[in-house]
């Protein structure tokens, strides 16, 4: 399952963004010291997976899943405090993505920390916890092991040595993790660590209602973001969002369209997250169950096959493949088969977003 983590600065809405993506009742407050993050699990929307159940009137249907963790807001020195670092930072660090909540929005009954709203001066202070925290680790290691060499005069692990090197280096110059370009090999060596400044970063500017109608203006004044390595932007006005959530399927259209609301940001954000990290999905179908399958984008079939079971992987023998779109337009297996739309691929082909897949194997 994917794990999304929310981080942000104090005040800056991010339990409010968490209830607005997640459908949760968080309290809203300043948890600057609380200790444990507020966690839900959401079913990934698929327009997909409704033509598919017309199709194949399935008993059960399953749709891919994430969560969101939400964590103590950061404060400014959190990062050279061991027992802060550990209260605020152990739950991202199992996670696949960060998305740094930073605070556009003007509204007189929330304080502002710092005393005047300046996302970039947060989307700085934010990025350099980060920063330093991994540098602390980083620094930690590096020591352990020069002084184990010099003790013991034991081999140690050169490739995590000259990478963790590689690290300080950008840390020190003030750039994360994720704008080291590192082979395989060397990313498998630092892994373990899960540092933060490494992982694909999502920003939201979290806006109020007058600001979402120029939401344009407001993602080309941040672009720069962009020029880091995975990094994407994005934007919600969280409490707009919990408003629309609350309205039936009707009226909510309705009430969107009023707006000049295209998608719902929820929708839009984990369209995002999905982008920065490479991920696809493939879809099966049947009269049992109807299922959406998120893959890293580059999986081959007899790959994708194991995500479903492991028996699958093993035993594989071919996949029956046809894409979304021409299942959609024929509206059966049958015809798509009679028409040749439906294609037998061997393990090594490299499944497509939105391919609906069967596997034939043997166990």
């Amino acid at each position: 399952m994917l794990r999304l983590g929310l981080i942000g600065l104090p005040q800056s809405g991010k339990t409010t963004v968490f209830n607005a993506l997640s459908g949760s009742k968080a309290v809203v407050g300043d948890y600057s010291t609380a200790k444990s993050a507020n966690i839900a699990v959401v079913k990934v929307p698929d327009k997909r997976i409704d033509r598919l159940v017309e199709i194949f009137q399935p008993k059960k249907i399953t749709l891919a899943e994430i969560e969101y963790v939400d964590i103590a807001g950061f404060t400014k020195g959190s990062s050279s405090d061991r027992k802060k670092e550990a209260a605020y930072v152990h739950s991202l660090r199992q996670t696949d993505s960060l998305l740094h909540i930073v605070r556009c929005f003007e509204n007189d009954n929330v304080p502002r920390p710092d005393g005047s709203i300046d996302p970039k001066r947060d989307i700085y202070d934010v990025d350099t916890e980060l920063i330093l925290s991994d540098l602390g680790l980083v620094e930690t290691r590096l020591e352990k092991m020069e002084h184990t060499q010099k003790v013991t005069k034991k081999d140690f692990d050169e490739i995590q040595f000259n990478v963790l090197q590689k690290c300080r280096q950008a840390l020190e110059n003030e750039k994360p993790l994720r704008t080291l370009d590192l082979n395989e090999d060397e990313k498998k060596s630092i892994g373990g660590f899960r540092f933060l400044s490494q992982k694909p970063m999502l920003y939201i500017l979290n806006l109020d209602e007058n600001q979402y109608r120029e939401w344009q203006k407001w993602e080309s004044d941040f672009a720069y973001l962009l020029e880091t390595s995975q990094s994407l932007l994005s934007h919600i006005c969280a409490t707009l969002q919990m408003d629309i959530a609350d309205f039936d399927e009707g009226e909510r259209d309705d009430f969107m369209k009023e707006l000049g609301i295209d998608e719902m940001a929820s929708d839009i954000i984990i369209k995002k997250s999905f982008e920065l990290l490479g991920l696809i999905a493939f879809l099966t179908g049947g009269s049992p169950e109807v299922h959406s399958w998120p893959i890293r984008r580059g999986t081959n079939a007899q790959e994708a096959a194991g995500t479903i079971h492991t028996d699958l992987q093993k035993g594989f023998i071919k996949a029956e493949v046809v894409s979304f779109e021409d299942l959609d337009r024929l509206g059966s297996w049958a015809k798509a088969r009679d028409e040749g739309k439906l294609r037998l691929q061997g393990k090594d082909y490299v499944v497509q977003d939105g391919d609906v897949m069967l596997f034939r194997f043997n166990v």
